[in-house]
């Protein structure tokens, strides 16, 4: 973090500071080309990042090549699925419902963990959340159609505040905010790991979903045709039964409730869609590519609602592969997540994007330092926007911009200094977090690029 410190002061003196709350404005000047000719030269990265100070209020544009942590990534967690719960549906007016989530979490700059764990939603509001969002989720395509400009978020695995803090900094999707001209993509893993997967999850499925009132004729609709959710491995009740968000549930909504609300959600995360492809030039998922797929008519053949299955090739590739270590290791190779999986090499990559008409491959699915990594020589970027991962990795979260002109901005926040952790970094701080704390030191990810892995057998849970 001194490296990043030093940077950003010499990044300061060179380029000057920009003033203000977010740096939204001077990066949509900065990012628009300058002529015709550079609006011909298709999808590419801005040459700079967007990188807010700690505290906020200062916005400094840093050069990528400036970023020296950007190859360096955390490694995840494998563990076989199992058989799907059972639907669960219970429901309640709906009226008020949605105004009652946004104006309690859709709260950027006041929003605060409660003092007291219990979750402000009861089963019937969560089951009526669940209904209208899946509802929505099963007349979407398998395969999203988007276009430009649009924010793509990575991994948040509860960190709700995160979530605010990129909202804060960056814009937030409310018509208080930019949602007017700009969408939202998410590339899945809501849950595990943090201490705020309820809030997360359900301010996401809040956004995305249309409320019917009982007292009038029209419905009220909020943001389902700018906010868009696809599914991440995390999304999944064989795994997230083991990494947090099953003993979130009942710890904030009782044992019977909260197992309920769980089932609930994971019926939901069966219905997500699996991949998005912006203006047919970039195609976003939350893994990646793997040995099985060649084209995107393969994930688009898969039907929903889907159960996560071992023997489907190509859902494992898209929810659980990565590229190899770096640009010089090509091919296929065993991946350490577990038996069965491989991680892909550059050349797959631009295989994959020549067959398929594409220029760039967004996933998230690994923390990686800086938020962003490039690999296969720019064709493939990974996005991860939880900050201080597990409280241990002190690795930056970012959110990539694609503007209309298919310019790539990525922008940054950076951990909070310890003074200013907040609880669900530190939930050692609070009793009634320890459980957290716990699983993750029962099940810790892997070790930062370049640091000795531990010794596991090929079905240990220790990563991810």
């Amino acid at each position: 973090m001194e490296k990043l410190g030093a940077i950003s002061r010499a990044v300061q003196s060179e380029y000057g500071t920009y003033e203000g709350t977010s740096g939204s404005d001077n990066l949509q000047r900065e990012e628009r080309p300058l002529n015709r000719s550079d609006t011909e030269a298709g999808v590419r990265l801005h040459t700079k990042a967007v990188v807010t100070g700690r505290l906020g209020g200062i916005v400094r544009h840093l050069p990528l090549d400036q970023f020296q942590n950007e190859s360096r990534r955390v490694a995840a967690l494998y563990t076989d699925p199992s058989e799907p719960t059972k639907k669960f549906t219970r429901q309640k007016s709906s009226e008020g419902l949605h105004k009652k989530i946004l104006s309690t979490l859709l709260a950027p700059r006041s929003w605060r963990p409660p003092a007291n764990r219990r979750f402000f939603l009861d089963i019937y509001e969560v089951g009526e959340l669940c209904d209208a969002a899946e509802q929505i989720f099963m007349h979407e395509p398998t395969v999203l159609h988007l276009k430009a400009p649009i924010k793509v978020f990575g991994d948040l695995h509860g960190q709700f505040g995160d979530l605010m803090r990129l909202f804060d900094e960056y814009g937030f999707p409310s018509t208080a905010g930019d949602i007017g001209y700009i969408d939202y993509l998410f590339l899945g893993d809501y849950v595990d790991r943090g201490q705020h997967s309820l809030e997360t999850i359900t301010l996401l499925l809040a956004l995305k979903a249309s409320f019917y009132l009982n007292n009038s004729s029209f419905a009220c609709k909020l943001y389902p045709d700018n906010v868009y959710l696809i599914r991440g491995n995390h999304e999944a009740p064989e795994i997230n039964a083991l990494f947090g968000f099953r003993v979130e549930c009942i710890e904030r909504m009782g044992e019977t409730d909260g197992t309920w609300a769980w089932k609930r959600f994971n019926q939901i995360f069966n219905c997500l869609p699996l991949a998005a492809l912006i203006e047919k030039k970039i195609i976003c998922m939350h893994g990646g590519i793997g040995s099985s797929i060649r084209s995107v008519e393969q994930i688009e053949k898969l039907e929903r609602p889907l159960i996560v299955d071992t023997g489907s090739s190509v859902l494992m590739d898209l929810l659980w592969s990565d590229p190899t270590e770096n640009d010089s290791v090509e091919g296929l190779r065993p991946n350490s997540r577990g038996p069965g999986l491989v991680s892909f090499g550059p050349d797959r990559v631009i295989d994959f994007c020549k067959r398929n008409n594409l220029e760039l491959i967004i996933r998230a699915h690994e923390c990686v330092m800086d938020g962003f990594e490039r690999f296969a020589q720019g064709q493939l970027i990974t996005i991860f926007s939880a900050t201080n991962y597990c409280g241990t990795a002190r690795n930056a979260g970012a959110i990539l911009v694609v503007g209309r002109d298919l310019v790539i901005v990525p922008k940054l926040i950076h951990p909070l200094p310890p003074p200013m952790q907040s609880e669900e970094e530190y939930p050692g701080r609070m009793t009634e977090d320890t459980w957290m704390q716990e699983l993750n030191i029962q099940r810790p990810p892997t070790p930062t690029r370049g640091r000795p892995k531990p010794a596991l057998d090929r079905y240990s849970l220790a990563y991810k």
